[in-house]
């Protein structure tokens, strides 16, 4: 999603942000044999066009409006599966009541660092995790890791 990029990229101070851009830019290079799609979206697009004016402005939630928005919207039509890594608890009981639990995988940032750190992917989730209640703010400290699997209820 748009909004999601652009908030994670925007201040390339933040933690992780210049890696992520590097990564978006990387997967959207024609010929990638990692392709990224970054989907557009109308509160992007008005976000975008809101901190050209004023570089200040601030959404509340844009990002997760978003993601809620197109999964509603949008992912029926265009099928799953999809992965939603998520915080806002109110993510399984939005994807049960919209009827996207055949075609939506939801699992908290916890448990996809739990998976990377598996997988060798990142030598400890919990150094990571770390770094991100001392560095993100907003990000919530629980401890919780979830992964809800399609067809399964949270």
């Amino acid at each position: 999603m748009d909004i999601v990029a652009y908030e994670a990229t925007a201040d390339l101070e933040r933690p992780w942000a210049l890696d992520v851009a590097t990564w978006l830019e990387n997967g959207q290079a024609p010929g990638s044999n990692q392709p990224v799609e970054v989907v557009t979206t109308e509160i992007g697009e008005a976000y975008r066009l809101a901190r050209q004016t004023d570089p200040g402005f601030r959404l509340q939630d844009a990002g997760e409006r978003a993601i809620r928005d197109w999964l509603v919207d949008s992912l029926p039509e265009v099928g799953g599966p999809a992965l939603v890594i998520y915080e806002d608890k109110k993510m399984p009981k939005l994807i049960q009541r919209e009827q996207l639990t055949d075609i939506v995988v939801i699992a908290t940032t916890r448990a996809m660092l739990a998976f990377a750190e598996e997988r060798g992917l990142i030598a400890s989730a919990e150094d990571v995790w770390n770094t991100i209640i001392e560095r993100a703010a907003g990000a919530s400290p629980s401890r919780d890791i979830r992964v809800v699997h399609p067809t399964r209820t949270p």
